[in-house]
């Protein structure tokens, strides 16, 4: 007789507890009326979908290389189309062509001071990252950015020593193609899925 009573205290007091419900209540999402019928609206993370194969762990380790390169080289992108960006806005105030050539070589030489040691440290798949970003940034390749900054000779000087080194200056972006993984990873760093 105890041990039935103990048995119906247990089960009532677990009842009791399932009684209780969610301490913060229910979740309360947006939702679309159609009709006579309530459709909740979720928004999903975006996802990218890879392949996996024979090659995974090969591939997976390419990728961390990658993503480790963008995220090291992403800023620099991003610095260099600010400072296109604004030294174009002040060159476009500027009259003479003397004054133009001034404000440009200043702005090489503080931009020479602040970041050639590290432009320097880069490795070659790093500065190969970097050519790519700065086209992403400011649409223009390394290349014309130069002979437009520059001219055609010192372009072609600055190209001459980029191939000594495994660099193309004319290399263009492609987010769809040969650079998706690249598009990929700078998407999340975009969105904060990526912390640099």
């Amino acid at each position: 007789m105890k041990t039935l009573l103990l048995l119906c205290c247990c089960l009532l007091s677990l009842g009791a507890v399932a009684q209780k419900g969610d301490p913060q209540g229910p979740y309360k999402l947006p939702y679309i009326l159609e009709g006579d019928d309530t459709i909740p609206v979720v928004n999903l993370p975006i996802v990218d979908i890879v392949e996996s194969g024979a090659d995974y762990q090969k591939n997976l380790k390419e990728y961390y290389r990658l993503r480790y390169n963008v995220i090291k080289v992403y800023p620099y992108a991003r610095l260099a189309a600010m400072k296109v960006r604004e030294m174009n806005a002040r060159m476009e105030q500027m009259d003479s062509e003397r004054e133009k050539r001034r404000y440009r070589k200043a702005v090489e030489d503080q931009i020479r001071k602040d970041f050639e040691e590290q432009i320097k440290k880069l490795s070659i798949n790093q500065g190969n990252v970097l050519i790519k970003l700065i086209d992403r940034e400011t649409g223009q390749s390394s290349y014309s950015l130069i002979k437009e900054l520059k001219g055609s000779l010192n372009a072609f000087f600055a190209q001459s020593l980029a191939r000594l080194f495994g660099h193309d200056l004319k290399d263009r972006y492609d987010p769809t193609g040969a650079d998706k993984t690249i598009e990929s990873i700078v998407r999340q760093i975009e969105t904060g899925q990526i912390a640099f």
